[in-house]
Order: structure tokens, then sequence, then C-alpha cells
């Protein structure tokens, strides 16, 4: 075998052998220090990409949570506030029953017809306070087909919270939806008489207990009720962005006294009921106490087939907040179990596996140490040709 001085091929092999295990040395002390197995894009390139897609997606779900969330506080918010509303209603339905005794003096119904009034105000009051920060929930200001919230981790995965119209405008107006939202409709307020109160919902009713106790027709008892112009069309009508509340002319239905001076535009139903009583008048005249008391328990039905519109719409909005908070609070859960899941996959592709790499490590030292022993006899052998010049 030959022997050269100037080329030590043996200390060279040993150098490049202890380069390399050096350099796997230095792999496993930085994913043991860092725990991560994937530190730079050279460790695993295809694996640094699915991490990263794995995290965007994770990232996205704790966010998605969290708007979950904020969507169950608004949805409790407002139906916090639909609550207190439906107690106010049924206790003003209380007053309106209370209202129905002809007994009643006229101090006695001054006191009942000012809690209402005092309520209804109150309600709207509610309606108009209940906020998620700066955002109104049940004034009728927000979107109408709810707030979208952003309840996954990518495009499309939206869900809704409809916290509806909570105001006295709000509640009353649904009745107006299967009469006014018919495109075949041409119905304006003019067209509204005595004879088809019944088919304007809630409206009508309160409006023919307006006319019931007062000279109005009731068409004017509704345009005064709601602060629009009697020959309002069905489409100005239909969006009930125009109507008001005349809470005095509401509340004069239970708190007006009973000693009527005239009697204002019969209804059908008013009218077969003072039939079947043996009474009737004519509009203009003096009721009788008999005909008040008649008069009265129209308008006390009226109002109480109103309110109880009013309750079941307050109950219907509540419902569907119900059923959102239950659909969202899924959809956090589900969120959740993703989480995991995901994260699992993305631990098993960038996580150091410390049983792995400490059995590396203690296998690339041992053989450090051994290249250095090696190159040591390696960095040697050139004496050997000294001992062929003696």
């Amino acid at each position: 075998m030959a022997m050269f001085v100037n080329t030590n091929v043996s200390a060279l092999n040993a150098q490049r052998n202890l380069s390399d295990v050096t350099s796997r040395l230095n792999t496993s002390f930085e994913r043991l220090s860092s725990g991560s197995r994937i530190n730079s894009a050279r460790d695993d390139s295809a694996g640094l990409q699915i991490s990263d897609r794995l995290s965007t997606q994770i990232t996205g779900l704790n966010q998605a949570t969290q708007n979950a969330n904020d969507g169950i506080a608004i949805a409790q918010i407002a139906e916090g506030a639909l609550g207190e509303i439906t107690s106010n209603v049924q206790r003003m339905r209380q007053l309106a029953v209370q209202g129905g005794n002809t007994l009643l003096s006229s101090a006695d119904r001054t006191a009942l017809g000012e809690e209402f009034e005092k309520l209804l105000n109150v309600n709207d009051g509610i309606a108009g306070r209940a906020a998620f920060g700066d955002q109104k929930l049940l004034d009728g200001t927000g979107p109408s087909k709810g707030f979208k919230i952003h309840t996954g981790a990518f495009e499309d995965q939206v869900d809704t919270v409809t916290t509806g119209n909570g105001t006295l405008k709000g509640l009353i107006a649904k009745s107006l939806d299967s009469v006014f939202n018919s495109p075949a409709s041409n119905v304006d307020l003019n067209a509204i008489t005595a004879a088809t109160v019944s088919d304007y919902g809630a409206i009508g009713e309160l409006a023919g207990a307006v006319a019931a106790i007062t000279t109005l027709t009731v068409a004017n008892a509704m345009a005064t009720m709601f602060g629009i112009a009697a020959n309002v069309t069905a489409s100005e009508l239909a969006n009930k962005q125009s109507l008001t509340f005349n809470m005095s002319r509401i509340a004069d239905i239970i708190g007006k006294t009973a000693d009527f001076s005239a009697v204002g535009e019969q209804t059908v139903e008013l009218q077969s009921m003072l039939s079947a009583a043996g009474l009737s008048f004519a509009t203009g005249t003096l009721a009788s106490a008999d005909q008040q008391a008649v008069i009265r328990q129209y308008a006390t039905d009226k109002l109480l087939s109103a309110l109880s519109d009013v309750v079941s719409g307050a109950g219907s909005i509540r419902a569907t907040l119900g059923a959102e908070q239950n659909g969202l609070s899924s959809t956090i859960r589900a969120n959740q179990s993703a989480i995991v899941n995901v994260s699992d996959a993305r631990s098993r592709i960038t996580d150091t596996d410390f049983a792995t790499e400490t059995a590396e490590l203690t296998r690339n030292q041992i053989i450090q140490q051994a290249s250095n022993s090696i190159l040591a006899q390696a960095n040697q052998l050139p004496n050997a040709a000294l001992s062929l010049l003696r």
C-alpha cells in the first residue's frame, strides 16, 4: 500500500464524518430545545407547507369560535330585553282585562290608562337600549335578515342571529305581513271599513277598538293611531317604515271614561253584539249605559286580541333566538373538536418526538466521540514515513 504525506485521506474521511455527525447533532439540539421537528423549510419543505395550511385552519377556527360566542351574546342580550318586554305586555294585557269592567270609576280608568301608556313607552325604551356595543339590536335599525356571524375557518361558513324588531311598532306591524305583502294586494287605508276590520290583523282590530269609543271612522282611527296618511298605499304600508304609534290613543281604549258623548263607526261585529243584546243606535247619538257596556266589551276584546298578537310576536322572536343560540353552541362544539383534531394532525408533522430524537442524539454523540478519536489517530499516520528516513 502506498504511503503519502501530503494527502492524508484517512484524516479527510474522519473530518468529513465528524462534520456530518456534528451537523446532525446541531439539528437534534435545535429540535430538542425548540420542541419543533421543522424549524426551517430545509428540515421538511413539504411538511412545512402542510403545517402552514393546518395552522391557518386552526387560527380561523379559534376566531370563528370567538365569533360564535359573540353571536350567542347578541342573542342573549336581545332575548333578555324581549323577556322584559313580554312581561310588560302581559301586564298591559292584565290591565286591559281589568279595564273591561264597566263598574270602574273615572279615576280608576284614568289610572289604568296612565299605567298602560307608561308600559307602552317603557317597552319601546327597552327595545331602543338593547345593544351589543354600539350596535342596536331591537330598535328596527339592524339588518332585516339578521346579523351575519362568520363561524367557520373558511369562506361562506356563516350563521345568522335574527334579533328582529322588539318595538311596539315592530311587534304589531308583523300582523300586516299577511295583508300587505301579497303582490296582488292593492289595499290602502281608505279601503278599510267597519266591515273589513278583521281582515287587517292586530292593527285593524286596534283601529276598530279606537273607532268604537270615538267619533272616528276605522280608517281615520288607524291613521291617527299610527301616524300615517289615510290614503297611504299598500306598498308604502308594507315596508312599515313610516309607522309610528300614538300611545295615548291606544291607552284610550281602556283609559277613556264610559260616558261616551258619541259613538264612532260601528263594525259588523259591534253591530252584531248590539243586536244580540237587543240594542241599536245611529252613529253620533249618545250611548246608553247598556250600549256603553257592549262597546266596552268590544273594544276590550279587540285590544286583548292585539296584545295577544304582540306576545306571540315577541315569543316568536325569542324562539328564533333560542334556536340560533343552540345552533351556535353546536357550532362552537364542532369547532373545538376540529381544533383538537387538526392540532393533533399538525403536531404529528411539526412537533419533535423526544423519544426518537434523544435516541438519535445519543447515537450521534457516540459517533462524534468515535470520529474525534479516529481523526486523532489518522493525523498520526504520516509520522510512519519518518521511520523510513532513519
